[in-house]
């Protein structure tokens, strides 16, 4: 659960170690120190039932961190470290993320699994050419709105519900022209499952929805059809309500949806906020609203607080961290107050939280302080929405499990799809560099109320009503069941 990710370069030792210099070890010293003296899960998360099974695994890693200065050795050398914690806000951030790929042998595997189809654009665009009355309203060419992929799409000789999307040009010595690159599944009018293949064939699915020229494969690209050139063409108001990332969307009479940002953006709060006064209207004359969180890591816990009018039936209550009270958790405070002293709106809203919270800190070290509780009044219920859904998967994490947790506090609210992904007990992130590498550690300073009694790490948040895999559509699957 983040509040802002201020990195504050406390520790800036960036230039003390050439990277012939640097050991692992250093790294891994330091990241000990700071996690064992100041990370408030520490006492839930290493107790005498596992402590000889943590000391024998931290002296593997300290020994073999002396012989590397390999960062990416070294980097998942630590990682075993950091996992056995089970805590997705304890982690270190390189400056460049490392993976794990597969293997040549594997990807040339899966790469002849992809189908390949016997056209290029010229042939392709013959075919459509001569075809044309017969087509599809998806078949043609089209472009990806960043213009790196141009597509040809076919209907399956076989399946009259399937279409494949392949490449018009040789990209690489794998990548063909006639490869595919997805291949899409109809499950409604203008709506498809589709099977996206990445650069190493691995594949994601995803929804796709048929927006007139427009193809939008969620959380993957956008696509504009050029060729056959389209019967009807995206208005502005299909690019603010139907095609963008984050919008409201009014679904029908009765329902409207909410697609929200990320919460990491930087000006979620402004952003959000700018959403719902653009369309009030649709708001306050819908009477059921759906809140799309699916997929959004969490960030600020100012972004949705915008949203609590057309949610609350009664004042919400945000409840405060346990802060971990040690000397370096102040040093980090202390430094973030000074910081956002300079930006008057971090200022006005943090600057009472942390000074009350420093306070309880110094006189009570070695111990959990309370951070202050935060209401917000709900004032006249508002008569739309009635209902309010919250659709969430297994990657609705940290701050957005927060708002889900502090939205069912309303009597409007039902919570729809799987389990979330589990990444809100241990709170208040903060990060210090490392001395090597140009790294940083991060771990949370705080703990969240519920504990021990109500844990959802690794676990997540249960929905109301769950929605099976097999339902391509869920936000159509929230719809009607609201209307029922």
């Amino acid at each position: 659960m983040k509040k802002i990710l201020l990195l504050i370069c406390l520790i800036t030792h960036y230039s003390s170690f050439s990277q012939q210099e640097c050991l692992c070890s250093q790294n891994f010293d330091f990241s000990y120190q700071k996690i064992k003296d100041n990370y408030a899960g520490w006492s839930d998360k290493i107790t005498p039932k596992n402590q000889a099974e943590f000391d024998k695994l931290t002296q593997e890693i300290r020994e073999a961190a002396k012989k590397i200065t390999n960062e990416r050795e070294c980097y998942f050398l630590q990682k075993k470290w950091f996992d056995y914690f089970h805590d997705g806000h304890l982690f270190i951030s390189p400056i460049t993320p490392y993976t794990i790929d597969d293997s040549p042998e594997v990807v040339a595997s899966r790469a002849t699994k992809v189908p390949q189809l016997a056209f290029n654009e010229t042939s392709f665009t013959q075919y459509l050419k001569e075809n044309e009355a017969k087509l599809s309203s998806i078949e043609g060419i089209w472009e990806s709105d960043d213009k790196a992929y141009k597509v040809g799409i076919l209907k399956d000789k076989v399946n009259p519900k399937k279409f494949i999307g392949f490449l018009l040009a040789d990209r690489s010595a794998t990548w063909k022209a006639g490869k595919a690159k997805f291949e899409m599944l109809q499950v409604a009018p203008m709506k498809y499952v589709t099977n996206y293949y990445y650069a190493d064939f691995s594949s994601e699915k995803s929804f796709t929805r048929e927006v007139k020229n427009f193809l939008v494969m969620e959380n993957i690209y956008k696509f504009n059809k050029i060729f056959p050139f389209p019967k009807e063409e995206i208005s502005n108001d299909d690019i603010l309500h139907r095609i963008a990332d984050y919008r409201i969307e009014k679904l029908d009479n009765e329902t409207a949806l909410i697609v929200l940002p990320p919460f990491t953006l930087p000006n979620a709060p402004e952003f959000i906020q700018e959403m719902l006064t653009a369309n009030e209207e649709i708001l306050k004359n819908t009477p059921n609203l759906i809140i799309d969180l699916r997929n959004n890591p969490g960030g600020d816990d100012a972004a949705f607080t915008s949203l609590f009018p057309y949610i609350a039936t009664s004042p919400i209550i945000r409840k405060g961290g346990l802060f971990r009270a040690t000397d370096e958790n102040i040093i980090s405070l202390k430094h973030e107050l000074e910081a956002i002293q300079e930006y008057p709106v971090y200022r006005e809203r943090l600057t009472p939280k942390l000074q009350r919270v420093l306070q309880q800190m110094e006189v009570n070290k070695g111990k959990f302080v309370n951070g202050p509780d935060k209401e917000f009044a709900s004032g006249a219920i508002m008569t739309n929405p009635k209902k309010v859904a919250f659709l969430v998967n297994k990657n609705t994490a940290s701050t957005a499990e927060q708002f889900i947790l502090e939205a069912k506090q309303s009597t409007k609210t039902v919570v729809f799809g799987e389990n979330t992904k589990g990444l809100a007990d241990y709170i208040e992130v903060r990060d210090w560099g490392l001395p090597c590498y140009g790294w940083r550690v991060a771990f949370s300073l705080a703990k969240s109320p519920r504990l021990p009694q109500k844990p959802i790490d690794n676990v997540g948040i249960a929905p109301d009503v769950k929605i099976g895999e097999n339902e391509a559509d869920w936000v159509e699957f929230v719809k009607n069941y609201l209307k029922k």
